[in-house]
């Protein structure tokens, strides 16, 4: 073959791959955008804020345990958790009257948190909200009283946009854009859900561990993570059967396990030190109940 013609066949080559990178990225556009536009129906649930200074007390706590202030700061006044131009701007929103919670109505946070979605219908990109969709009437009210309660922030934080890396991992069934896609909006709310030190209790509380450590509590990569961010724990009967309920009671509270080590920075011990000694029982009681799997099989 001579010089010219395997010249030739390289060039050939190199522009058969740009197309195919060109038609990959178009289609993963195309795809996204569409699943983007979709309108979700979901059924009429008002709630009313509670503003009792219980219930603001209340309201306070689960902003943290729940994970809130984790995305939207400790005033709730929004934060910019990533700006990349291959993975886009996470941008949480001004919760607070001085933001975006001047234009909510009680049902608008209701079908935010509940089910990831706006007054129009149309999907929160990234808001967890599948982790918060069994949240019950009273403890929704108490939070949607206490962020209503805030003083205004005046900061109008950017819009967020999805990066050519998250369309990707999206598409190809990797990372959790659109939470109104695997949330049942059918299924009925409880109004109210006894705190006790009972595997129920403990369930209904664990819904905000499935974010890192999955459906089923193995732990893992986290789907659509950065690559230098650790794999979460199995907290299921394999992964810590073994911990006692001061064990597991004081990674909770210090983020420190039976050995002394400390746990990675990701686990929002913070946050989890501010529960209740019955929700910390209930959690463990719960945990103790759920099916032994291996690691990182979700």
């Amino acid at each position: 073959m001579t010089a010219r013609k395997i010249l030739r066949w390289g060039a050939y080559t190199i522009l058969g791959l740009v197309g195919v990178v060109f038609v990959a990225a178009a289609a993963t556009f195309g795809i996204s955008e569409s699943r983007m536009a979709r309108h979700y129906t979901v059924p009429q649930h008002a709630i009313t804020p509670r503003t009792d200074s219980g219930s603001i007390a209340l309201g306070a706590r689960l902003a943290k345990i729940r994970g809130c202030v984790d995305c939207h700061g400790a005033n709730l006044g929004g934060s910019v958790m990533i700006d990349d131009p291959a993975l886009g701007r996470l941008a949480a929103p001004n919760l607070t009257m001085g933001g975006r919670g001047a234009e909510l109505e009680p049902q608008d946070f209701e079908r935010a948190i509940r089910h990831g979605v706006r007054r129009d219908g149309s999907p929160l990109r990234i808001m967890p909200s599948n982790e918060f969709t069994t949240m019950a009437d009273d403890d929704l009210e108490a939070l949607v009283g206490y962020i209503r309660s805030l003083p205004p922030v005046a900061v109008k934080q950017p819009s967020p946009k999805v990066g050519p890396v998250i369309r990707a991992l999206f598409v190809a069934g990797q990372f959790q854009l659109l939470p109104a896609e695997v949330i049942d909006h059918a299924k009925p709310h409880a109004a109210h859900v006894d705190a006790a030190p009972t595997p129920k209790y403990g369930e209904y509380l664990a819904a905000g561990c499935t974010g890192c450590h999955g459906p089923g509590l193995s732990g893992g990569k986290i789907p659509g993570a950065p690559p230098d961010w650790k794999p979460a724990a199995n907290i299921t009967p394999t992964g810590i059967g073994h911990y006692s309920e001061e064990d597991f009671t004081k990674i909770l509270r210090t983020g420190t396990r039976p050995d002394g080590s400390t746990v990675d920075s990701l686990m929002p011990w913070r946050l989890t030190k501010e529960m209740t000694d019955t929700e910390v029982k209930a959690i463990y009681a719960y945990l103790k109940t759920v099916p032994p799997k291996e690691f990182g099989h979700r």
